[in-house]
């Protein structure tokens, strides 16, 4: 019996040493995700066949190499929900996570998008205006930039899981009392039409910071919201998953060129042939790649912005870029 009971009480002491390791090594992995870091989240619209009119209007070509890129530079998709998951310690991040998003609901996500990103095993979202999805054919419905989704549409690319979908509020108006009536009935009106349930939405204009919406948006059981404050989401423990900001992407036609450049004084001037776009240029030696990068100017037409750099950029053989805000994606 005493060797029973000895042999009982070495295996509790080695269950209870084990789950011990087990819980330190959890919450160390716990803290290193929760540490606060820089988190893209990329705002698109419409994706078309070819070069659009407007900036929020990305070709399909564009949009194949901005997604070889981040594949390139070692990015992974994670959606709003991975987000909201990871802070309550359900979930764990990639290495270099990034979410891309998109606002308003065009047929260009389903047509255009969507195959690029499943090439990549890559995922997006997008933030559908519920009461403009419609039929298909005839009964399609259009918006500002390009024709809807149907609402079948809408229920396929939920279900096949490439493209997650979000509410964009239900008619997509500037008046914050009559958004907060849509917030408290969307997730509720998605689902009757599409039968697609979420918890996701996205502020139409970015029209955020009053109580009361915040409010709603919590007691209907959305568990993150999207705003268009032009920057990087920084991701910590104090997070506002009910704010989180984008980065915008742009599209449109747009041809970028140095229009001049100066290694005596040390400046460069990009030039853009097309709608503007902030950039930044960048100096990058040519032997070992080092590079240097300027301030964020607008550069389109009509707007040709010097870029100032130390003497020592151009004391070798380099070449000239131009980068987005970000860093994420090379135009030159």
């Amino acid at each position: 019996m005493k060797r029973l009971l000895a042999a009982v009480a070495s295996l509790v002491l080695l269950v209870a040493a084990v789950f011990g390791i087990r819980a330190a090594v959890f919450a160390v992995r716990r803290a290193h995700q929760l540490r606060p870091r820089d988190i893209p989240v990329l705002m698109y619209h419409n994706v078309l066949d070819e070069v659009g009119p407007t900036s929020w209007q990305v070709s399909a070509e564009e949009f194949a190499r901005q997604m070889d890129q981040l594949a390139e530079a070692g990015y992974s998709t994670v959606l709003p929900h991975d987000i909201e998951r990871a802070t309550r310690g359900r979930g764990w991040f990639p290495r270099k996570p990034v979410v891309i998003t998109f606002d308003d609901g065009y047929e260009g996500v389903k047509t255009f998008a969507e195959p690029i990103l499943a090439k990549h095993g890559f995922q997006a979202i997008c933030y559908v205006i519920v009461n403009r999805l419609g039929g298909e054919g005839p009964e399609r419905r259009e918006f500002d930039s390009g024709p809807l989704l149907s609402t079948n549409e809408v229920a396929e690319m939920a279900a096949r899981g490439t493209v997650a979908i979000g509410i964009h509020s239900l008619t997509h108006v500037p008046i914050p009392h009559r958004l907060e009536k849509e917030i408290l009935r969307g997730r509720q009106r998605l689902l009757d039409v599409t039968g697609v349930t979420t918890r996701d939405y996205c502020f139409p204009f970015g029209l955020y910071g009053y109580d009361f919406m915040d409010a709603a948006l919590r007691r209907s059981g959305y568990a993150t919201a999207m705003i268009c404050e032009d920057r990087m989401f920084r991701y910590g423990t104090e997070t506002n998953l009910l704010a989180i900001p984008r980065l915008s992407v742009y599209g449109g036609p747009h041809a970028i060129s140095v229009a001049a450049t100066n290694p005596e004084d040390g400046t460069v001037a990009l030039a853009n042939d097309g709608v503007k776009i902030p950039l930044r240029a960048v100096v990058r030696r040519k032997a070992d790649g080092h590079a240097w990068s300027s301030s964020l100017e607008w550069v389109g037409e009509g707007m040709s912005p010097t870029y100032r750099f130390p003497p020592e950029a151009f004391a070798a053989p380099y070449r000239i870029e131009a980068w987005d805000k970000a860093g994420l994606f090379r135009y030159l």
